[in-house]
């Protein structure tokens, strides 16, 4: 059957499934086709464990769950023409800032969190709630649930926590994702790039016999004698007396020859290099933020992190915000609160960009020196909120004002100084 048959076969068998619930991994909304999405098969025989044992996926992963954690994620109210204002007592604010729940911090959840949706494609977190309020978010194993539309709505089917087992609605699960070919879950990283992965894992695995010595021969014995096994175990003797008094000794005329690296362990070198960038692609990661420092310079490292922070995290970002934004506030609080991650750290420049930009911004007068060092992660000082611009500069058709205001304070100054 080609593909074609298989999707007619497909949307056929949906239209009597609109009442019940669809294949598991179903193609999309309407009816299955397609191949589970199983770490343990269809493509590869790789699993999220066995990837992690590849030093550049763990690396890549880890640095990205880790920057997610590290962010500040604030809880903001939304005051038409007056900005945002940090809403501290609210109780998304003391969930997301202080406890998630009742046996991880804010670093470890949003670490667990990230590192499920770079491993496995995938990561859900149950919302516990009081009275509409979310109280608790518990974060699930991607491998212990299964999702399912009845009647056109989402539904996660969780099995084997233990405690939070049962069939929740798409209110009560945040599900996050990246990448998605039917839009109801999202791809997995490790299955989809299994070739390049298992490319990597296998020059992992052959220069580690060729550095113990299995695949490496570092030098070879050769003779023009013709040895039996009686002249071998002498030879082996001989050999092995000399050498414990710091002489060893070749009897029998055998040489001892050096050999060097072959041409196929030096391009085994290169083929983990070409293996780490590759996996560097997958994840979206500039190379030196995983130890490969080959192609990298004091000039462009500045650049690649922020172009990290932009291509790489922001993306992220948002996917947590959005679906935050949908699942943790009440219907009549949407538009008016928001959640945000605050990556101002992420996104600035080295010392020199910094203190042009705020010097810009206060002459120019569209920030405050106090704004500024808030910025800085400074405290305020006082009479440093006016907002300072250059002198010379008026209004297009409104300088006889400024002329005029200039006259009076002449005016005064002179007045002042008789």
């Amino acid at each position: 059957m080609n593909i074609i048959s298989k999707l007619k076969s497909a949307f056929r068998t949906a239209s009597f499934r609109s009442g019940g619930y669809t294949k598991r991994y179903s193609f999309d909304s309407m009816g299955g086709g397609l191949p589970p999405q199983n770490p343990n098969s269809w493509l590869s025989g790789i699993s999220v464990n066995r990837a992690m044992h590849f030093t550049a996926v763990y690396a890549a992963i880890k640095l990205r769950s880790n920057t997610i954690a590290s962010l500040p994620k604030l809880v903001c109210d939304i005051q038409p023409g007056k900005g945002r204002n940090l809403a501290t007592r609210h109780a998304v604010y003391q969930l997301l800032h202080y406890r998630p729940n009742r046996y991880m911090n804010p670093f470890s959840f949003w670490n667990f969190v990230n590192t499920c949706v770079d491993g496995w494609g995938n990561s859900y977190v149950i919302i516990v709630r009081r009275n509409g309020e979310p109280v608790e978010l518990l974060p699930v194993h991607p491998s212990l649930v299964t999702i399912q539309i009845v009647s056109g709505k989402k539904l996660y089917l969780i099995a084997g926590t233990k405690y939070w087992d049962g069939t929740y609605t798409d209110e009560d699960v945040m599900h996050f994702y990246n990448y998605s070919i039917d839009g109801i879950q999202g791809v997995n990283p490790i299955v989809y790039n299994a070739d390049s992965i298992r490319t990597g894992i296998g020059a992992q695995q052959y220069g580690n016999e060729l550095y113990e010595g299995a695949g490496n021969i570092n030098a070879v014995l050769e003779t023009d004698q013709m040895m039996t096994p009686d002249k071998i175990a002498i030879f082996q003797k001989n050999f092995q007396d000399s050498k414990a008094l710091g002489f060893p000794v070749l009897t029998h005329g055998v040489k001892w020859k050096t050999t060097n690296l072959s041409p196929e362990a030096a391009q085994m070198l290169e083929t983990r290099t070409f293996a780490l960038q590759d996996i560097c692609r997958i994840f979206s990661v500039p190379p030196h933020l995983i130890g490969d420092l080959s192609r990298s310079t004091f000039s462009n490292i500045e650049h690649q992190d922020i172009e990290f922070a932009k291509h790489c995290i922001r993306p992220i970002v948002e996917m947590y915000e959005y679906e935050m934004d949908r699942k943790l506030f009440f219907g009549s609080e949407r538009g008016e609160m928001e959640v945000r991650f605050n990556m101002d750290a992420l996104l600035r420049g080295d010392m020199q960009a910094r203190k042009d930009f705020y010097a810009s911004a206060i002459t120019n007068g569209w920030m405050s020196r106090n704004e500024v060092r808030e910025m800085e992660d400074m405290n305020p000082k006082d009479g440093l909120d006016e907002m300072l611009y250059p002198g010379n500069e008026v209004v297009v058709g409104k300088e006889h004002l400024f002329n005029n205001t200039k006259n009076k304070d002449d005016k005064h100054e002179q007045t002042a100084g008789n």
